[in-house]
């Protein structure tokens, strides 16, 4: 990740916990919002769980729909595409640099795909329903396994530009622009074509 954009999120992340847009729209409004010149993104988790998860947030009170805060000038919504957060982090390469094994080393790959089959016999098609956090929590599937406890922040810092998900893209794109670090991209000119019968 470009350094700017890092100090931005360590800088200005305000986690406020819950799937509750309306808490962060009443923060942003507290610090000035858009009057003050400010812009910001609220990121959420998707919005459809399991019975456990969907129990869990309405003990905190109830999941909201984005659409409470998508109407404020200056600030914008991001929803994950995936179940959990983990997810993101399901890349066999990165998890092999992080448990120090040869990549020909394929115990990641049969347990990722197990787990994976399992939960399509248990969730449909829907890759975006893999319950990343059996796999990846500290008694998960793979860390059973694989005789060993992985942390989800060893693996985001193992992984590689190449590795990232579409959705990591695009949410630090949109962070890059809306704190104005975005890198201009290279001008494109158009010429007309030549007709033809003109010389160069």
């Amino acid at each position: 990740m470009e350094p700017g954009i890092a100090r931005c999120i360590e800088r200005n992340t305000v986690i406020l916990g819950g799937r509750r847009p309306a808490r962060a729209l009443a923060d942003f409004r507290k610090r000035g919002g858009a009057g003050s010149g400010l812009r910001g993104l609220i990121v959420l988790d998707r919005d459809h769980h399991d019975h456990h998860d969907h129990h869990d947030h309405h003990k905190e009170g109830g999941d909201e729909n984005p659409q409470t805060a998508s109407g404020e000038t200056g600030l914008e919504v991001f929803v994950w595409s995936l179940r959990h957060i983990e997810s993101y982090l399901l890349v066999p390469a990165a998890l092999r640099r992080v448990l120090r094994v040869p990549p020909d080393d394929l115990r990641v790959d049969r347990v990722l795909s197990s787990q994976m089959e399992c939960d399509a016999r248990e969730n449909g098609s829907d890759s975006g329903s893999i319950h990343a956090k059996r796999i990846l929590g500290a008694s998960g599937s793979l860390s059973e396994a694989l005789g060993t406890e992985l942390r989800v922040g060893e693996i985001a810092r193992a992984m590689r530009a190449d590795e990232l998900h579409d959705d990591v893209i695009a949410l630090f794109d949109r962070i890059a622009a809306l704190s104005g670090l975005a890198a201009e991209g290279p001008e494109v000119v158009i010429r007309p074509p030549r007709p033809p019968d003109s010389r160069p």
